[in-house]
C-alpha cells in the first residue's frame, strides 16, 4: 500500500496531502527550522511516498537519480546498499528497458548469480533499520529492500547530486 502527498496539493488546501505534511513537519520544506536537515533543496522536493509493508516483500535492487531521505515509523526493513562505483556489477536492465536502473538478477535465488558472474563481485553493505531510524540515500546509490515485519515508511526526495555521475554513465546510464 502506498500514500503519496504532493506540496502543489497541500498549498491548494487539498486536506489529505496537508494531512501527510502537518503530521512529518521534518519533510516540509515550508518549514525551514524543521525540514532542512531532510530537505536538502527545497525547489526540488517530490512529495512524501509512504508504504506500507507486509514481511517478505522486496523491492528489487535499484537506483534513483535523486537523493532520498528514509524514515521507519514501524517495523522493520532490512536495506542493502551499494555505491555507485558498483554499477558495472549490478547486473542492470540496459537504458530503455521497462525495469531501467534495475538489477535482472533476482538476489534470492542464487542459482541466477552464475548467469550473471559479475553479480557475484558486487561490494555492498546492510542495515537493518527499526521504528524511528532514518536512512540517506544519495543520489544513485543502490538499494534493494526487504520488510522483515509488518512495516511502514515514509521518504522524501529532493534534487540529485552529480557527485557518482561518472559511474552511472559508465553503466550507459545518462544524470542529465
Amino acid at each position: 500500500f502506498r500514500l503519496t502527498a504532493s506540496l502543489s496539493k497541500a498549498i491548494e488546501g487539498s486536506p489529505s496531502d496537508n494531512f501527510v505534511y502537518d503530521e512529518l513537519p521534518f519533510f516540509d520544506p515550508r518549514k525551514r527550522s524543521k525540514s532542512e536537515f531532510y530537505i536538502v533543496d527545497p525547489s526540488e522536493e517530490r512529495g512524501i511516498n509512504c508504504r506500507f509493508g507486509m514481511r517478505g516483500v522486496i523491492a528489487a535492487n535499484h537506483f534513483d537519480m535523486s537523493r532520498n531521505f528514509i524514515m521507519i515509523f514501524g517495523g522493520e526493513r532490512r536495506y542493502i546498499l551499494g555505491h555507485p562505483n558498483q554499477c558495472k556489477n549490478m547486473a542492470l536492465h540496459p537504458a530503455g528497458h521497462p525495469s531501467v536502473r534495475h538489477s535482472k538478477v533476482d538476489w534470492n535465488n542464487p542459482l541466477e548469480w552464475d548467469q550473471n558472474p559479475e553479480f557475484k563481485q558486487a561490494r555492498v553493505n546492510e542495515v537493518v533499520l527499526h521504528a524511528g531510524d532514518a536512512l540517506y540515500l544519495p543520489t544513485a546509490y543502490f538499494h534493494y529492500i526487504v520488510n522483515l515485519s509488518l512495516n511502514y515508511q515514509c521518504n522524501a526526495r529532493s534534487g540529485t547530486t552529480h557527485e557518482n555521475a561518472k559511474h552511472i554513465r559508465e553503466c550507459g546510464f545518462n544524470m542529465g
